[in-house]
């Protein structure tokens, strides 16, 4: 029964008297993901936003953020600080989020990202540039891609700097404004705006990348706290005037994105299947250890092609020894880490989230197409507060489905579901091969009337 409330439309649209158990669902979901069924979702998902870019025709601003699952299992599991549960240390999955923020439009999901606990934000955005098509689509259609500071250290920034990816993310450390006597730049009350070259990075002040530091409080006078940021696009002095609240942009448009997709039940465990596997920091020895090797091995080539002479044997010997060594140590690595359970990457969660930011960027649009102001900007929470859960009488003919949905007493919030309503028929959904049509029945004070 329990089942049934929650269900809604299911049997509707499957066509049973009965809901489908959520054992079975997670059985079918883990068959379809082992098909590659995510695989399509998430390729689906970026042809969506591919489609909606490319309609736009302007550049748009993209945002990269980690989300950490908690999971509780009392297998001897690897553990990682959720920051929300009090940096309790806790069995966990992290999934690396990306967004864009299209111009005078909704904000989408682009690409989902499976991590072991404890991973970094360097880890995501390796995953989301992986695939050179994705990188080239990067290159012709991202104007500024930000980050947050999880991916701010120089391995990162040089990696993403030799990818020519241009992204904006803040620093590690703050500064002084009173302390730059001699700065070119300023604000409208004279406080300090500095670019410089990011010389950690071999940075230059013609090509890049660079270090700004502006105002914390731009609209208090009275601050000289200053904000470091690391960017790889050049900024003229009324871009460095909004550069902080240009980064902040990143809360609505990946923060409060993602609470929405909590208060829909995005966090919610579905794959409760373990392995025994290493820990990413083994993982990333095991990574360094396997580019020494290569480096090695391209020196010994080198040494190889060479003209033939006693300094030249002994250098191939040398090489060849470290080569051994290196390939020693990797083995050692994998032997001697101590194996600990940790989520399965797939599985029924990877395709219910794939599924879910899909279905959450067809809202998003819908909702954007609408004439009312309040509807374009509403989150899933409040959608279905207003309409999607509200109790529906289904009338079936020949062809067509109506649902009528309970109106609301209050007046604004009538007005609010009429403009809802508007939107979904506006989509003509089909079930089943019938149109579907909403209407707004009487409310609770009409039918006591």
């Amino acid at each position: 029964m329990s089942a049934s409330r929650v269900a809604g439309a299911e049997p509707l649209f499957t066509g049973r008297t009965r809901v489908y158990d959520e054992s079975t669902l997670r059985h079918a979901a883990d068959q379809l993901d082992a098909e590659g069924c995510s695989a399509r979702v998430a390729k689906a998902m970026w042809s969506q936003v591919d489609g909606v870019v490319r309609a736009v025709d302007e550049e748009v601003l993209a945002y990269t953020d980690m989300f950490d699952q908690p999971y509780y299992t009392k297998e001897y599991a690897h553990a990682a600080p959720i920051g929300r549960l009090g940096n309790r240390l806790l069995s966990a999955a992290y999934f690396g989020i990306t967004t864009v923020a299209i111009p005078a439009g909704p904000t989408l999901f682009l690409h989902l990202s499976w991590h072991k606990p404890a991973a970094p934000l360097h880890d995501a955005l390796e995953d989301l540039f992986v695939e050179p098509e994705r990188l080239a689509w990067w290159l012709d259609h991202v104007r500024v891609h930000i980050w947050d500071r999880g991916a701010n250290g120089d391995r990162t920034l040089a990696l993403a700097w030799a990818w020519e990816i241009p992204y904006l993310t803040i620093g590690r450390k703050g500064a002084d404004l009173w302390r730059f006597h001699a700065a070119a730049m300023h604000t409208d009350d004279g406080r300090a705006l500095v670019l410089r070259p990011d010389l950690r990075l071999g940075g230059t002040m013609e090509d890049g990348p660079w270090e700004a530091i502006v105002p914390a409080r731009p609209g208090d006078p009275e601050c000289q706290r200053g904000i470091c940021f690391r960017i790889a696009i050049p900024q003229s002095e009324s871009e460095l005037r909004e550069l902080t609240a240009f980064y902040k942009s990143r809360w609505p448009a990946m923060e409060n994105l993602i609470k929405a997709l909590l208060a829909r039940g995005f966090g919610r465990n579905r794959t409760r299947a373990l392995e025994l596997t290493t820990s990413r920091g083994v993982d990333g020895a095991v990574a360094r250890l396997k580019g020494r090797e290569l480096e090695l091995r391209a020196e010994l080539a080198t040494l190889m092609a060479a003209t033939a002479s006693e300094k030249n044997v002994r250098a191939v010997r040398k090489t060849v020894d470290k080569i051994q060594g290196v390939l020693q140590a990797q083995v050692a690595a994998v032997e001697n880490a101590t194996l600990k359970h940790a989520r399965i990457v797939g599985g029924s969660e990877r395709l219910a989230k794939q599924l879910h930011m899909l279905t959450h960027n067809a809202l998003a649009l819908a909702l954007f197409g609408s004439d009312d102001a309040e509807v374009r900007v509403m989150d899933p929470n409040t959608v279905f507060a207003l309409l999607l859960d509200r109790p529906a009488i289904t009338c079936i003919e020949d062809g067509k489905l109506t649902l009528w949905v309970d109106a609301l007493d209050a007046a604004a919030d009538r007005r609010r579901q009429e403009a809802l309503v508007g939107v979904f028929n506006k989509l003509t959904l089909r079930c089943r091969g019938c149109v579907v049509t909403i209407r707004l029945g009487q409310s609770h004070e009409e039918k006591r009337c």
